[in-house]
């Protein structure tokens, strides 16, 4: 069997070992503590296996410190689903865990923001004056991606996540990449008409528009204005 067919036998036999029959739960908790024993399986192996992680396919560039925008973009995925996040400077990429499905849902509702806001910003680049300095358009441009995620964060509710569940997050992180650095993201630039610029990026992010699942299996999508 291999290790993730022996974790879902385990989870199944703890399940049992719950049962009301005193004899099914004793012979359930007997055959998986031997489990446990013959593949050097500890009870916190058993309770990290629920977290699952998926990565997101949009990349936004090899960057040691993204804009802060982009920060705003994974901290607000975060909330929304009661994940976590873990980001790879050299791919440019993100990787959500949590439990359930809910890492999958976080990484597609994050390439879908990703993409949109990446659109928004760019037709937003395009419409300034030719004439103005290049670092000038992109102070602009990125004060206009925050005013973007201000909005479409105004309009998302926060998952509640107990402590227990952090502290499983905690342990799945420090087990998987040690010691995380935490990043506050590369804040956009105050010049002339950038505050314009964030208030054109708040009313453009307020026409998002934010879908629950009904269920584990349907995925959460935020979709903006039709192109």
């Amino acid at each position: 069997m291999s290790k993730k067919a022996i974790m879902e036998r385990l989870k199944k036999l703890m399940a049992l070992s719950r049962s009301s029959n005193v004899h099914e739960a004793a012979a359930a908790m007997e055959r998986a503590t031997q489990l446990m024993q013959e593949h050097q399986i500890t009870e916190d192996d058993l309770v990290l296996s629920n977290v699952t992680e998926c990565n997101t396919s949009f990349a936004w560039g090899a960057k040691v410190n993204p804009a802060q925008y982009q920060i705003w973009l994974w901290g607000m995925i975060q909330d929304v689903f009661g994940v976590e996040a873990a980001f790879t400077a050299y791919a440019g990429r993100v990787t959500f865990y949590g439990l359930s499905s809910r890492a999958e849902m976080a990484a597609y509702t994050c390439d879908v923001l990703s993409r949109q806001l990446k659109r928004a910003r760019a037709e937003f680049l395009k419409s300034q004056n030719k004439r103005l300095k290049r670092q000038t358009k992109i102070n602009r441009a990125d004060n206009f991606a925050e005013g973007w995620i201000v909005a479409v964060r105004s309009k998302a509710q926060s998952m509640m996540v107990s402590q227990e569940e952090k502290t499983l997050m905690l342990t799945y992180a420090k087990r998987k990449w040690g010691q995380m650095e935490t990043m506050s993201g590369r804040s956009a630039r105050e010049a002339r008409g950038t505050s314009e610029a964030f208030g054109s990026g708040y009313r453009e992010g307020k026409n998002a528009n934010l879908h629950r699942p009904m269920s584990a299996q349907e995925r959460l999508a935020i979709e903006g204005r039709a192109a």
